[in-house]
């Protein structure tokens, strides 16, 4: 298991992937700006329970 700073430097790679994505979507024009928005926080919505499981597991498995 990663410790606290990984799990970090995990989340804002996550979280950076999604910008950059959805950046690159909106400039392309491939999505509307409304879909762009809903698309971005379903993704960071995913990043940040996921990321919260993740390091609940590790700080309750690291205390025992």
């Amino acid at each position: 298991m990663p410790n606290a700073q990984s799990l970090g430097i995990i989340l804002f790679c996550i979280l950076g992937a999604c910008g950059f994505l959805a950046l690159g979507a909106f400039l392309g024009s491939k999505m509307s700006p409304g879909k762009l928005a809903i698309f971005a926080g379903v993704l960071a919505m995913f990043a940040v329970i996921v990321f919260a499981v993740f390091s609940a597991v590790y700080f309750m498995t690291r205390s025992s």
